[in-house]
Parts: structure tokens; C-alpha cells; sequence
């Protein structure tokens, strides 16, 4: 069961570059339309590809902006020009190779556009869901703006997930099946909030049913900042199977360490292999990556990018994956499975987007999938009701296993200001009466909420990526927030608040004529 995770935080209107919309512009040329392309050439050939996806309600929300779609567009002819540029440069210089590389990134922003345009008429949500009324995907949904739910108020708990249901129902005409816990963060009770929204199953890391050490967990956190590991009882239980949650009508599905791990590991997974193109290393001129990995270790000694050779490593390394797929399911039928279940998650964006060559990678697992005799790739829907029960421990699949990466001495003072942002918007409601004007103060204290509740804030600060950046959209959220209350409590609504809401309606556009605030 492959299961990829779709989410890009909200950057509409939010800065162009280097931070903001280029990150969903890079996503959607490198990773959403080469994946769906992809399947649909799979699908004309006769293979199966069932998928299970989900895609966040920001990241919907984003692929519905004509705004969105139409700068789209523009980005990707500015990628054209820009290899084009590059490739007379290098022609004019007698560098052969790296011309021979700008005109390879020229026919792909070209074939994105083309894509993008005539195949799909600008419109991603209604790709996919015409692949999952035709049985060859299953879409589930995510928290409103993927936060972290474990350490939210429940109040606003229950309001992301209510509203990550809403505008699944909104995109794709049914209700939505299965959830995607935002970094497979689980608490005990989270499953209720599930059920009384109707979900019938939803994913945890494979610690979470298995017990045992954390895939990936490290002894030294963020900032030298030492943290504790915690290793889980084991269970004895395996994630070879699906379970109902022990007294709870709802089913889990755990990911498998092995093939996360074969993915995933800095050390041992496949995108850090040299023969890949290099992410962080772009030209000056373009911003177009040239060169390969050859040795993560060594930043400044790159080779030329071979993009003949990287595909030819990409499909040896399907080749493996699947061989290993194959390996582990004969070794859970010997411990009495009879036919063992494989969860493989990832994040989509590392296809494409990070690992430039996944989708290939992808493609080709797909197709050997296909031709094995032991493997059969399947949907939540094919696997039926489950027969065993697992109690299932507190975690994620973030570093060391629980909420650290979310949560450490970097980020307490954002939980903070999130706690007295909830607080806040409950004040903000009382002013919620028959006055439109009110009416739409308070629909946009909500957005505002929700926005500070995002994870990818917390994310960006732990890690010290893009730091700046995610603390002046945070804060940025919670003095729209703040001020929206005040004029509200002290009914200040003159000219001057009117033209701000404006704005700022303008700014933070999403959600809009959805369920009523509760």
C-alpha cells in the first residue's frame, strides 16, 4: 500500500522568492503533475496503480486559485526562458555539457506548461478526482492547515479536523474515508475525533502498533539540544496487518521501517546516492541545478549533472526496492502472515521536488510491481475490515518518535502565543451576530487562527530553515488576529479597520463560504 502525503503550507500572495510561492510552483512542475502524468501513462498501458493520496485542504484550496493557476503559468514560461538563456550562454562558451543540460530543462518546464494547460486545463483538484471516481486513487484528507494535532487545544483540534472533512466534501462530492494524521502525530483519544467525524481508518508510524526504538531517532536534537529517546515496549504486534484501535471502530495502518528506511535514511537511502542531481547547488545566472551529488560530504566538489546516468541509477534502484519488497514479504509469511500488508509513506514532494529523479523511481517500482508474482499493490478498500485490536503508544514520525521536533527549546513560546491565539478567537466569536460586516471580521479571525496554527511554522523554526521567514508569517497571523479582536471588542469598526479587513481578506483567501464557525 503506497500512500504518499500531499501539503504545501499556505504562500498565496505570501512573498514570491525565494520563500513563499516558488515553493508551490516548484511542486507543482517537479512533483504533482510529472506524479499524475505518470499514472495517467501507466493507466493507458494497462497497469495498476492504485494509489492512496492525501492532499492538504490548504494545498486544495491553492490549486483552486485562478490566481494561483494563472502565476503558475507565468513561472513556468519565466523556467523556460531562463534555460533558454542558459543553454545560448553555454553554447557561446563551448560548454557543451552544461548547454546540453539547460536544453533538458527547457523541454521539461515546456512539456509542465503544455501539461498543465491542455491535459489538465489548469485544473489538478479535477485530475485527480477523476482518477479516484475511476478506482485508480484514493483520496484522503489532512488537518485544515496541517497542524500538529497532539499539542493542540481540543477545541481547535476538533475544528482542524472538522474543517479538513468540510473541504474534502467541498473538492471530491463524498465524504472522506481515511485521515492523515500531519507527521503521523498521534495521542490517545485522537481517535474519537476521528470517528465522530465519520473517518474509517487513518496512518501512524510503525512504533506507534510495534513498540520498540523510533526509526531514525537521534540522541542530539536541534541546537546541540540534547533530548530523550524513548524506547517503546514492544507489542509484539506488527505492522503486517491493519487493526482496529483497541475498543474503537475505527482501523490503523502502520508504515513499514523497512521500506521507509531504504527511502528516507540520510545514510542508506536512495536520493543521497551521488549519481543524483544536487538540490542545494544552483547557478547564479538561473537558479538551475547543474551539478550531482557526487559526495553529500563534500559541498564543494560537484561533477556535471548526467541525467541519462541518473535515470539508469534510478532504475536500478526500483529494481532493488522491489526485490527487497519482495524479500520481506516470503520473511512475514514465514512468521505466519499469509498475506502480509507493506505501508510505504512518504511526503510526495521528496518525488521530483527533493529527489529530482523519484518519479522515474517511482514509475518504474509501479511497473515491476505489476510484473511480480508476490507483490499486489493495493487501497485501504481492498484490505476490508480489520480483525485484530492494537493500543497504540503517543507518537510521530519525527525525530526520536514523539512531538520534539514540534516542540523543543526553540519553539515552547510559539505554543504559547497558539494557546492565546485559541483564547482569542473564542472571545472573537461572541461578536459573531447578523451584521455581515461582524460576519466576516470573525470568518477572517478563523483563517488568521488557522494559520498561525500551521506546523510548518514550528518545522521551519526548529530546524532553523527559512527561519526568518516563518517567524514574520507568524507573527504576522497572530497581529491580524489580535487586531481583528480588538476592533470587534472595543466596536471599533470605522473606515479605517474596513479598508484593512480588505486587505487582508485579499492576503489570506481561503476557506470561504464554508461551514458555519463554531
Amino acid at each position: 500500500m503506497l500512500v504518499l502525503h500531499s501539503h504545501i503550507p499556505y504562500v498565496k500572495r505570501q512573498g514570491r522568492w525565494p520563500f513563499g510561492e516558488v515553493w508551490l510552483f516548484e511542486a507543482m512542475a517537479e512533483t504533482y503533475i510529472p506524479i499524475l502524468q505518470s499514472w495517467t501513462r501507466m493507466r493507458e498501458q494497462g497497469l495498476k496503480v492504485p494509489i492512496t493520496m492525501s492532499f492538504s485542504p490548504i494545498l486544495l484550496e491553492q490549486f483552486n486559485s485562478k490566481y494561483i493557476q494563472e502565476e503558475f503559468v507565468n513561472y513556468l514560461k519565466e523556467r523556460e526562458f531562463l534555460a533558454a538563456e542558459d543553454e545560448r550562454y553555454f553554447n557561446a562558451r563551448a560548454e557543451s555539457e552544461m548547454a546540453s543540460i539547460a536544453a533538458f530543462y527547457y523541454q521539461f518546464y515546456r512539456e509542465v506548461r503544455r501539461d498543465f494547460t491542455i491535459e489538465f486545463d489548469r485544473d489538478i483538484i479535477g485530475m485527480i478526482k477523476q482518477m479516484q471516481e475511476q478506482g485508480y486513487l484514493e483520496i484522503i484528507t489532512t488537518a485544515a492547515t496541517h497542524a500538529y494535532l497532539p499539542l493542540l487545544h481540543k477545541t481547535s483540534l476538533e475544528r482542524q479536523v472538522e474543517w479538513g472533512r468540510k473541504i474534502y466534501e467541498k473538492y471530491f462530492d463524498r465524504a472522506p474515508r481515511g485521515f492523515w494524521l500531519p507527521e503521523c502525530g498521534y495521542f490517545n483519544g485522537m481517535e474519537d475525533i476521528l470517528i465522530a467525524n465519520g473517518f474509517e481508518y487513518f496512518y501512524v508510524d510503525s512504533h506507534a502498533i510495534e513498540g520498540g526504538k523510533p526509526i531514525g531517532a537521534y540522541s542530539q536534537g536541534f541546537d546541540s539540544e540534547e533530548i530523550e529517546i524513548e524506547t517503546f515496549a514492544s507489542t509484539g504486534l506488527s505492522t503486517y496487518r491493519p487493526y482496529k484501535v483497541e475498543g474503537k471502530d475505527i482501523s490503523v495502518f502502520g508504515r513499514n521501517s523497512m521500506v521507509s528506511h531504504q527511502v528516507w535514511s540520510a545514510d542508506y537511502g536512495y536520493p543521497g546516492n551521488g549519481d543524483y542531481r544536487e538540490f542545494h547547488k544552483h547557478s547564479p545566472r538561473s537558479g538551475l541545478k547543474y551539478w550531482r551529488i557526487t559526495d553529500r560530504r563534500k559541498d564543494d566538489q560537484k561533477l556535471l549533472y548526467d541525467p541519462k546516468k541518473a535515470l539508469r541509477r534510478a532504475k536500478e534502484h526500483a529494481r532493488h526496492f522491489v526485490y527487497n519488497l519482495e524479500n520481506t514479504g516470503e520473511q512475514a509469511m514465514n512468521l505466519g502472515f499469509s498475506s502480509p500488508l507493506i505501508v510505504g509513506c512518504y511526503d510526495t514532494e521528496l518525488f521530483g521536488h527533493w529527489w529530482w529523479e523519484g518519479v522515474k523511481w517511482l514509475e518504474e517500482v509501479l511497473k515491476l510491481a505489476n510484473d511480480s508474482q508476490k507483490i499486489d499493490l493495493v487501497l485501504p478498500a481492498d484490505m476490508g475490515a480489520a480483525r485484530y485490536e492494537a493500543q497504540l503508544f503517543e507518537s510521530s514520525w519525527g525525530m526520536g518518535g514523539k512531538h520534539y521536533v514540534w516542540q523543543n527549546n526553540e519553539t515552547s513560546w510559539m505554543w504559547d502565543i497558539i494557546k492565546k491565539a485559541g483564547q482569542e478567537f473564542e472571545i472573537i466569536k461572541l461578536y459573531n451576530d447578523e451584521s455581515s460586516f461582524r460576519q466576516e471580521a470573525v470568518e477572517q479571525a478563523l483563517k488568521e487562527l488557522f494559520l498561525i496554527e500551521s506546523s510548518d511554522w514550528l518545522f521551519m523554526v526548529s530546524g532553523n530553515l527559512t527561519r526568518d521567514y516563518a517567524m514574520k508569517r507568524f507573527f504576522e497571523h497572530y497581529t491580524k488576529l489580535l487586531r481583528i479582536s480588538e476592533s470587534l471588542c472595543n466596536n471599533d469598526l470605522n473606515d479605517d479597520f474596513r479598508k484593512w479587513l480588505n486587505k487582508i481578506q485579499y492576503q489570506d483567501d481561503f476557506f470561504n463560504n464554508k461551514p458555519e464557525v463554531k
